[in-house]
Parts: structure tokens; sequence; C-alpha cells
């Protein structure tokens, strides 16, 4: 059985023309790492899919400023893709696996 070794939570997601799909979100727990893997089970997609990337997006609004974390995967098909950014955000959190 594989365990998890931190959670995100989905709250967007959006395709970057010629560098990949990235859902951008919170770290809940733990520490991610390119590489790892994120099971999106829980979510109702039923894939597990390796972390490609690993980007900070900056927001601004005002005086406020604050990054989210993005995490790049390839593999989602264009429904599961077209799911993520309609549903978005997600409450449960995804699981991310060594």
């Amino acid at each position: 059985m594989t365990e998890s070794v931190a959670s995100f939570t989905i709250k967007y997601a959006f395709q970057v023309t010629g560098r990949g799909f990235f859902i951008i979100g919170e770290i809940l727990s733990g520490t991610i790492k390119i590489g790892m893997k994120a099971d999106f089970s829980g979510i109702g997609i039923n894939k597990m899919l390796t972390i490609d990337t690993i980007e900070f997006e900056l927001h601004k609004e005002g005086d406020k400023a604050w990054e989210e974390v993005g995490l790049g995967f390839s593999g989602f098909t264009e429904t599961e893709k077209e799911l993520l950014k309609t549903q978005s955000p997600f409450i449960t959190p995804i699981s991310i696996i060594k």
C-alpha cells in the first residue's frame, strides 16, 4: 500500500499553451517534490499522475500579494481537464505519494 506524504487542495486549474496543465492550490501538509505522484481518485478522477513541474503563481489585489502553488501534469484527458477547470475549487484534498 502506498502512503500519502502530503495533501494538496485544488483551488482552480488551467492549461498553459506549450507548457502543460496546472492545478493551483495550497499544500495542506507535508512536502511536495517533482517526481512524486498525485492521487486524484478522491475527487472523482481514477488516476495517479507524476508531478512534472512545481511553480509559484503570484497574485496581487490592491496592496495585498500572495503566492499559490502550481503543480504541472501531463496525462489528463480533455474530459478530465474540463472537470478540473469547471468543478474547482475542490473541498477534498488530493493525496501526494512518494
